[in-house]
């Protein structure tokens, strides 16, 4: 077998094989691309309270709790401290809630994953384990094989050889300009 022929045909089927990672690669990147827009993790839901307590600063877990709860009843404590800006930060389940010690006024934040897109960002950032890792690993080395071998498949005036070593050149200059420019 002819080396074009063996890289057409290795080319064709691990490309095929790495479909469905590269969409959600390439949907989690999207998504990872504009944390900084909004979370992409997590929907944040905002509610302004109200907390009854006395006007002190330190606090102890049930007086926390009992505050909490006449707020929402279904609110689970975890932890609390005085934050840098003198107001109580409590630790809930899924979210936080912060107020005023001296006047009662804050807000509780509330966290929901983003059923589907939670999952393809722990994918994308290879978190859930060492096997995942190597998947992952293993993908990646695929998309290079894919990549540089459908380099050599075309022959003619679309090959790399003649048009196609123009748009190999501008590919690699567009990322370089930005590491010169940004980094």
């Amino acid at each position: 077998m002819k080396i074009r022929k063996l890289l057409r045909v290795l080319h064709r089927d691990l490309g095929y094989f790495i479909v469905g990672m590269t969409v959600v690669y390439t949907l989690s990147g999207i998504y990872l691309n504009h944390r900084h827009d909004f979370n992409p993790d997590y929907k944040i839901y905002y509610s302004e309270a109200n907390f009854a307590v006395p006007d002190k600063t330190d606090f102890t877990a049930d007086e926390i709790r009992d505050a909490l709860k006449k707020v929402d009843e279904n609110v689970v404590y975890k932890k609390h401290y005085l934050n840098n800006e003198g107001k109580i930060k409590i630790f809930i389940e899924n979210g936080e809630a912060v107020f005023n010690p001296h006047n009662g006024e804050g807000y509780i934040q509330y966290l929901e994953r983003r059923p589907l897109i939670f999952s393809l960002n722990k994918l994308h950032r290879a978190s859930i384990g060492t096997t995942w890792k190597w998947v992952s690993d293993l993908m990646a080395v695929i998309l290079l094989f894919v990549a540089v071998s459908g380099l050599f498949l075309l022959k003619g005036k679309r090959s790399l050889q003649s048009w196609g070593w123009w748009l190999l050149a501008a590919g690699i200059v567009v990322p370089l300009t930005f590491i010169i420019i940004y980094i």
